[in-house]
């Protein structure tokens, strides 16, 4: 019999996505400028300093919203209680769990910048001649990550 771990599971692995994304965005904040930043691939790759007061990607990326901060707010406590609430009734699954860990990791991760700044800290900029995709964190990564996996789980089993 499988041990169901999948509380500790949950915790341990939101907690790295947390850490990881709050340490890189303090080195950020710390050693470059607001809209400053550098190259690290030549026509590919930068790292640059921006705030997003919208979503993932830019959505809604409009400092002048003023409902926008608590939008996000509820989206994010809706997120959270998606999570508990399928991690709760999904048969366990070590994979099932770790994705949910990284939605909650990335989610709150974005959630401590947006509670304490109104903005969230964004710096990953890719891109290819003129096309940028939208700068990104390491939440976001972590959000799409286990997303994905959800996804494809959630496809595989036919729900």
């Amino acid at each position: 019999m499988v041990k169901d771990n999948r509380y500790t599971i949950l915790i341990i692995f939101a907690l790295l996505w947390i850490v990881a994304d709050q340490i890189t965005k303090y080195v950020i904040v710390r050693t470059l400028p607001l809209y400053d930043g550098f190259s690290v691939i030549s026509g590919f790759f930068n790292i640059v300093h921006v705030r997003n007061y919208g979503a993932a990607f830019g959505f809604l990326n409009d400092p002048n919203i003023a409902w926008q901060f608590w939008f996000f707010v509820l989206v994010t406590f809706i997120a959270l209680g998606i999570i508990f609430y399928f991690l709760k009734k999904m048969p366990y699954s070590k994979i099932l769990t770790f994705g949910f860990s990284c939605i909650l990791g990335g989610a709150i991760g974005n959630f401590i910048d947006r509670v304490r700044f109104r903005y969230v800290i964004d710096f990953l900029d890719f891109y290819i001649k003129s096309w940028h995709w939208p700068v990104f964190n390491v939440a976001d990564i972590a959000i799409c990550i286990g997303t994905m996996i959800v996804a494809y789980l959630f496809y595989q089993d036919g729900r």
